[in-house]
């Protein structure tokens, strides 16, 4: 009973704790000089630590980086000559758990495909490494198997970071950084304080969802762009393709019938003119919410005049949303919500929120006050939702050329629109825009222009995915 009590509350805490969770923080702190293999030797040595004593020991590990911990584990109770036997799933890993899986005598190793035949009595400790807190969907063979069998046992449990899958009916688990559930033991692995405050890579990788091979279009986010007017019929594009260019899967463009006319073509992009002949109007707000999409970006070149579409859309919004430019110049504070990401400058903020004086502070109190996530833009961007407050220092002075910060708008809604997570996308648009912008002024300099940062998305999630710890 003591065991269900501590840990049952597991997938409901998943569900309200920080979106944090150890792979950002390990990416985050690789791109600030921690290597992921530094933090998993420390963290091998704070689970090992607590199996001292035990005579025989079973650690299971599974094929990521969790089990990469429990592997390094292991090996340090070898070493200290503790009995130990090593269970590991089949099946391709990451390089580091491949790279600690080789390094283990191979009569101590019994690598399995599933719980048939696997013994686990005598066994008076058994060490959970087969997943960690990136575990989603379903619980499946092989893994529901195993997970049965190491219930089954009467044999003291110690979970590594969270029982796997909250389906392990742990005695004790060893959590690093921070406490996962109720009741963890808390391990300090080294991971710096720039990792948990600055946005990083970590923070692109968790909001890119990962491609499975049965995927289908849609599956990864249906964007809609509600923008433009008579004078700004290029801003609509910018955004669309930012948004692309993160990953999205599609994008409609929701014009005014003249932007619709006029726009630069883009095969890439749908166009849907609305009623408006050359500014969006109360009626196209209408027409919009009627369509599909799990997010929305709005307010990029829609011009002023635009009042009562801005009222309009933020009172009926019943999604995710992006409102940025023209939108934030004639929105109030009254009419923000939960659904929303807000993304002022400077000047902007203080005509919603009024004095500025501490940039931090006073993002952190607004976006509780509103229930927006609110996203400070400037030499550091500033990224809030009430409760975690972020700094983003990626980007430079060449980024001042005008439509950086619609490409910023695509880009944090393109993410919205695969993940639904409005603080992730934003601390990951904020970072992965910054680093896109980075990699443009070392070829072009004073010649950047916003186009130039849309290309260098690609390479800047290219450069993300070095510090994923899985070797792609």
């Amino acid at each position: 009973m003591l065991r269900y009590r501590v840990f049952s509350g597991y997938n409901l805490l998943c569900a309200i704790i920080s979106w944090m969770d150890s792979r950002i923080l390990d990416a985050n702190a690789a791109w600030w000089g921690v290597p992921l293999e530094t933090l998993m030797e420390n963290a091998g040595k704070a689970v090992a630590k607590e199996c001292r004593g035990f005579r025989k020991i079973a650690v299971m590990c599974g094929r990521g980086n969790n089990g990469g911990d429990g592997l390094v584990a292991a090996r340090i109770l070898l070493k200290g000559g503790s009995d130990v036997t090593v269970y590991a799933l089949e099946g391709a890993r990451s390089h580091l758990n491949q790279r600690n899986l080789i390094r283990l005598p191979k009569r101590r190793l019994r690598m399995i495909t599933s719980a048939d035949g696997l013994d686990l009595d005598g066994y008076d400790l058994i060490v959970d490494a087969l997943v960690g807190v990136g575990y989603k969907g379903e619980l499946r063979e092989p893994l529901s198997g195993i997970i049965d069998k190491i219930n089954c046992s009467d044999a003291r449990k110690i979970s590594v970071d969270v029982p796997s899958a909250g389906a392990v009916e742990a005695d004790e688990v060893v959590s690093f950084h921070e406490a996962k559930v109720p009741g963890a033991k808390v391990a300090q692995i080294g991971i710096p304080d720039e990792a948990v405050f600055f946005c990083g890579p970590g923070d692109v990788n968790a909001a890119i969802p990962r491609r499975e091979r049965s995927s289908h279009k849609g599956d990864y986010g249906r964007l809609i762009v509600l923008a433009g007017s008579k004078d700004y019929i290029g801003t609509p594009t910018l955004v669309a393709q930012a948004a692309l260019r993160a990953g999205v899967d599609l994008v409609t463009v929701c014009v005014p019938e003249y932007v619709a006319d006029k726009m630069p073509y883009d095969p890439n992009l749908i166009v849907h003119p609305l009623r408006g002949k050359d500014r969006v109007t109360s009626k196209d707000i209408v027409d919009v919410m009627a369509m599909e999409s799990e997010a929305i970006v709005f307010g990029n070149g829609i011009g002023r005049g635009c009042q009562d579409a801005v009222k309009r859309f933020m009172k009926r919004l019943d999604r995710p949303a992006v409102i940025d430019a023209d939108a934030i110049s004639q929105a109030r504070k009254e009419w923000l919500g939960d659904r929303m990401v807000l993304t002022p400058h400077e000047s902007e903020f203080k005509r919603i929120f009024g004095a500025l004086k501490d940039r931090e502070a006073d993002t952190h109190r607004m976006a509780a006050k509103t229930g927006a996530v609110v996203v400070l833009k400037g030499a550091l961007d500033v990224v809030s939702d009430g409760k975690t407050t972020r700094v983003n220092d990626t980007g430079n002075p060449y980024m001042t050329v005008g439509g950086t910060g619609d490409v910023l708008a695509g880009v944090i809604g393109g993410l919205l629109a695969q993940n639904h997570d409005r603080l992730m996308s934003a601390c990951a648009g904020v970072f992965l825009t910054g680093l896109a912008g980075d990699i443009a002024a070392k070829e072009y300099g004073v010649s950047l222009v916003a186009t130039d940062v849309i290309q260098k998305i690609p390479a800047a999630i290219k450069e993300c995915r070095k510090y994923s710890g899985d070797g792609s």
